[in-house]
């Protein structure tokens, strides 16, 4: 029986056409930007399974005959990765696997001054920070299985870059991690609206980040709108594209009134720019 089972399984997979499943994919992308996996298909398949840094993740199939999931390439990494896709089709599993180079980019430097406390806080809020770091990881890395996000997104907040993604910092001469967001000026009070639409997973007050929102879009595509003075939407709370989340403010580790501006994907920070079509 089991020969029989065997063989059978071997026959499904051989009757699948070569031509069942395209995949468009960039060649290659930098460090810390967004890109597009476009899937099409003659059989519909019936769950779609993605592995990407370390991740795998099952996608819902959403259209008749085409897909488009959106991934990134982290900051923190360079050279050929996998990309492996996986597809469930009348019962039968397909496997298709392509290769990702991301290339190295030549961020910037900055150098801020900033208070002694926020570049090396004091012992009795270290634990605070830690389980700020911890939710805040928490969110960024969710998963839902609805999506709400499409090809067009708003831009928060209308002033200019002050401080790009990926730019490497040195915090009163001391050497930080990249920045992960972009900074867009903003006067105190400024409107904050939201990049897309989606559900609030978490609001609070961040020793570094300040008054903070974040936004769950769906399939693993947040962001994240720090340093308000006021935020002006709910935990579970869902808005759409353009709706107001809080005012432009400067609390937590700011020297001034601007906007913090976070997109990640599956956990890594992505440049904004780039979906905004700034890049």
């Amino acid at each position: 029986m089991r020969r029989i089972l065997l063989i059978s399984l071997i026959l499904m997979l051989w009757s699948l056409p070569a031509h069942a499943v395209s995949i468009s994919i960039p060649e290659q992308v930098g460090q810390g930007e967004p890109f597009l996996v476009e899937i099409s298909w003659d059989r519909q398949p019936e769950r779609i399974s993605v592995s990407w840094m370390n991740k795998t993740r099952d996608y819902p199939v959403e259209l008749p005959g085409t897909q488009a999931i959106l991934l990134g390439a982290g900051l923190d990494h360079k050279g050929s990765y996998p990309l492996s896709l996986a597809f469930e089709i009348n019962g039968s599993r397909l496997d298709r696997q392509k290769q990702i180079r991301i290339v190295e980019k030549d961020y910037p430097v900055q150098r801020l001054s900033l208070p002694e406390s926020m570049v090396t806080p004091p012992a009795e809020v270290l634990d605070r920070i830690a389980r700020e770091r911890e939710k805040t990881l928490a969110a960024v890395n969710t998963f839902s299985l609805d999506r709400f996000w499409s090809d067009s997104f708003v831009r928060p907040v209308p002033g200019s870059v002050s401080s790009p993604f990926g730019v490497r910092r040195f915090l009163n001469d001391q050497p930080r991690a990249p920045h992960r967001g972009v900074d867009l000026r903003g006067a105190e009070g400024v409107p904050v609206a939201a990049m897309e639409t989606g559900q609030v997973i978490l609001t609070g007050d961040f020793y570094y980040g300040g008054k903070t929102v974040i936004i769950d879009h769906g399939l693993g595509f947040q962001t994240v709108y720090m340093h308000l003075s006021e935020i002006q939407v709910n935990e579970k709370e869902f808005i759409s594209r353009g709706d107001q989340v809080g005012l432009v403010g400067m609390t937590g580790r700011a020297t001034g009134p601007h906007l913090h501006l976070g997109v990640y994907i599956l956990g890594e920070a992505v440049d904004p720019l780039v979906l905004l079509g700034e890049k």
